[in-house]
């Protein structure tokens, strides 16, 4: 599978992506990329399932985190496809507004499928796998978790709420965990 990104587009949004699947006759669209990059039913701590927008295109992705007790003073942490520095805030603030001691836990973030997320309409996902893997419990399967984590602790609103429970229905999700304001 190949992820394609315009860096330059005169006609149209440069955030858009297309993800192809390499065959013998070439590179050939795939129709439904979230079925791809999530995995539908399992219950696993630690997994959850997002959406985030790609230009104006809603795409459901998978969000694993691991957080082990380390034998060092400094605990590791480490995300993949997620901004390191955002992994970081959203820890303190599952800390602080949380109570979970997470001082002495490595934490690993990764984006199953290779793809990059930069929208913080992911956080809510990234703070529920995060506290999944810690309490070794997994959420309800066939969810998705919606929503942008402020400092504060606050569950803020996002943009396109529409589009993002169309995608997760349309791919055979049950429910949303959205903001209270959408």
């Amino acid at each position: 599978y190949r992820i394609l990104r315009a860096v330059k587009n005169r006609f149209g949004s440069t955030n858009e992506i297309g993800i192809f699947e390499m065959q013998t006759c070439g590179m050939v669209e795939v129709k439904d990329s979230s079925e791809l990059l999530i995995s539908k039913g399992k219950e696993l701590p630690g997994s959850v399932v997002v959406c985030a927008m790609e230009g104006t295109r809603p795409i459901l992705v998978e969000i694993q985190a691991l957080s082990s007790k380390t034998p060092f003073g400094l605990p590791r942490r480490m995300s993949t496809g997620l901004d390191y520095n955002r992994v970081t805030l959203l820890t303190a603030v599952l800390e602080k507004k949380v109570g979970f001691n997470l001082y002495d836990q490595d934490i690993f973030l990764n984006v199953a499928g290779g793809v990059k997320i930069t929208e913080p309409a992911v956080d809510l996902g990234v703070i529920i796998s995060i506290a999944s893997s810690f309490k070794n419990k997994s959420i309800r399967p066939m969810g998705v978790i919606i929503g942008e984590v402020g400092l504060t602790g606050e569950i803020r609103n996002v943009n396109f709420i529409e589009k993002r429970i169309y995608e997760a229905e349309k791919t055979g999700f049950k429910y949303c965990v959205i903001p209270k304001n959408n």
